[in-house]
């Protein structure tokens, strides 16, 4: 998955698209569009018409191509329930989980789309978060997205994406962090244990209701975390409550406080936003609602938190027209591999042909150049050929080499003459502890075809090291023997 993520709103009233890219661990906006959805009454025949023409609106202006569309499903359709299950293990939860729930739910299990937490594990049962959506407050949605080519890879209640705004900003020492995150329309209070949500209520109380009656949402809020705790089998409570969503001053954050009957501390959800120069001069109201899109697309690209109601409901036919569209890129580049891959073999071939017919040429000049010296005169009177009559250097090296082993002999240099001297034509020199050996091995090499040595050896000693130095010269015969060149020049 890339880092370019658009997060789709899509509310009876307006639809809403945010692009959003992951720099760091920041989130920049790179786009917001919002088109209101114009109803002509209930005379419109087609009740979805009006919804599909704001979002070919929106899609129209919508400049980036990302990577994958996340869907946002309100809050207010899901469902969220705390269970037990008697199992441990990722596959044993995921298997029991339906069957533990279905009591739970007030309409078939079989329409639910949902994903879950684990919050705790003992040695027989798994404490377990659960989040669901009826499968009729989504299909909808989707069916909308595919009349655009925009299939939705994940749908996220929009509570979530500021759950893990807060999650991203905040910090503290305890183990156990609660937070309530008040939006235009909604509330959420949420409670993370190391780093894992463990409690998640959403209330139907927005901004307004908390200044209308600030009584009335301090309770609500106390009573979850009674909830909360009453079913937390750690040892660690709540010390304080992250506020998210509202400007107090201290005096009204105190009236807060003491009314939860916790510390209350405001937090900014925006520290890990970059807007859009465009949106810099837009109210605090503006940018907070557009922090669950954001949110939204901020889980999307994060591999270590992971909610998505289309997990288990995905099949392989959601994925054929991704899946198909990888298969056709590879199989584009293999026959491109395989395309150049025959045409530098047809070069080649032309290559080595076009040498071939060189080599050829050039070899049936030569026969016919020998054909044609041999017809006229013959080999040159001038030519050497005393060479091609010399015994072989290697036959000539093996001798030594058993006459002189190396266990008796330490043979420092062996020296070949060029060809214009006279005096030798193979010098050896060497050292030996054993004078003896030397002086019985240099009488065996004169008994040897290959070469003659008919001066007296250069022998020294020093100490019990003995150096030596042989000179040898081509076999007698062949120096009697003389050459075409030679009775010529006579």
């Amino acid at each position: 998955m890339g880092n370019l993520v658009t997060s789709v709103e899509i509310r009876e009233d307006s639809i809403r698209l945010a692009t959003v890219r992951k720099r760091g661990k920041y989130l920049e906006l790179l786009q917001s569009i919002e088109v209101p959805v114009f109803s002509e009454g209930s005379e419109v025949p087609d009740k979805d018409e009006p919804i599909l023409i704001a979002m070919e609106e929106a899609f129209k202006q919508l400049k980036y191509r990302p990577s994958c569309f996340a869907l946002s499903i309100p809050c207010s359709v899901s469902i969220v329930r705390s269970l037990t299950v008697p199992f441990r293990g990722q596959k044993k939860v995921v298997s029991a989980l339906r069957f533990e729930l279905e009591p739970h739910i007030p309409f078939p299990i079989e329409e639910l789309m949902l994903d879950f937490s684990i919050v705790s594990e003992s040695k027989k049962d798994t404490e377990v978060l659960t989040l669901g959506v009826r499968k009729q407050h989504i299909q909808n949605y989707i069916q909308y997205m595919r009349e655009f080519s925009a299939e939705p890879e994940t749908a996220v209640i929009n509570s979530l994406g500021l759950v893990y705004l807060w999650k991203n900003i905040s910090k503290g020492s305890g183990k156990l962090k609660s937070a309530l995150l008040i939006h235009k329309d909604f509330s959420t209070l949420a409670v993370l244990y190391e780093g894992k949500l463990v409690f998640i209520r959403h209330l139907v109380l927005g901004v307004q209701s908390y200044y209308e009656n600030p009584e009335v949402f301090a309770r609500e809020v106390q009573n979850s975390l009674r909830a909360f705790l009453a079913r937390w089998k750690g040892k660690e409570g709540i010390e304080k409550l992250e506020l998210g969503g509202l400007c107090l001053s201290e005096e009204e954050l105190g009236v807060f406080s003491r009314l939860v009957k916790v510390d209350v501390e405001v937090v900014s959800l925006s520290q890990m936003i970059r807007f859009p120069d465009s949106m810099k001069h837009e109210s605090e109201d503006t940018l907070m609602s557009w922090y669950p899109l954001i949110g939204i697309a901020g889980i999307t690209l994060d591999p270590y938190l992971s909610f998505n109601l289309l997990k288990e409901n995905q099949s392989l036919s959601s994925y054929l027209s991704s899946l198909s569209r990888h298969l056709i890129f590879t199989n584009c580049l293999i026959l491109t591999g395989l395309v150049c891959g025959a045409f530098f073999l047809q070069q080649l071939s032309l290559n080595n042909l076009v040498y071939n017919n060189r080599y050829k040429a050039i070899a049936n000049e030569l026969t016919q150049e020998i054909e044609r010296v041999n017809q006229e005169k013959g080999l040159d009177d001038n030519i050497d050929l005393s060479p091609f009559f010399d015994p072989p250097l290697l036959d000539i090296l093996n001798v030594i080499s058993e006459k002189l082993p190396s266990d008796k002999v330490n043979i420092t240099e062996i020296k070949l003459s060029p060809p214009d001297m006279q005096s030798w034509w193979i010098r050896i020199q060497g050292t030996t502890t054993d004078s003896a050996f030397i002086t019985q091995a240099i009488s065996e090499l004169k008994q040897v075809n290959y070469f003659n040595i008919i001066d007296e050896p250069e022998l020294s000693a020093q100490g019990n090291q003995t150096s030596f130095a042989i000179r040898i010269q081509k076999p007698q015969k062949l120096l009697q023997e003389k050459s075409p060149s030679d009775e010529k020049k006579q």
